[in-house]
């Protein structure tokens, strides 16, 4: 379990908002990897709502990143592009895989270390450039 911390706080309210609900996201799958209480519904939902996240946040925090001139935005979408790569091969091990615990798994570790080096290295990097109404 990966916990918020104040320190991953990009400046802006609606992406920390965003960001958060990853967090509770991750934390559930995991919860239940542990629990050994994965069902379909969970996996579904889980899936569902990353594909919702990518098509929000990454365009949201891409604009707020490029309006507020930050030095990393380009290597900021670059990782995204990577995120949607690898999201789309977890998913379709995911759909193929008849137990689904494998990939699940994976995907479990890939978002986990995505919260940490991701936003906790590269999306706080916007928090000096966002004005301070933003916060």
């Amino acid at each position: 379990m990966i916990l918020w911390q104040e320190s991953y706080s990009t400046g802006v309210a609606e992406l920390d908002k965003q960001h958060k609900a990853l967090f509770q996201c991750t934390n559930e799958l995991g919860k239940a990897i542990e629990d050994n209480a994965l069902s379909p519904r969970i996996i579904d939902e889980t899936l569902i709502y990353l594909k919702k996240y990518i098509q929000v946040h990454f365009g949201h925090e891409e604009t707020c990143m490029h309006r507020f001139a930050c030095p990393i935005a380009t290597k900021n979408k670059e990782a995204h592009e990577k995120f949607i790569q690898k999201f789309k091969t977890l998913e379709e091990k995911i759909k193929s895989d008849e137990t689904k615990d494998e990939p699940i798994i994976e995907l479990h570790h890939f978002l986990e270390t995505w919260l940490v080096d991701h936003i906790g290295r590269i999306d706080t990097q916007l928090k000096p450039c966002a004005p301070p109404q933003s916060i």
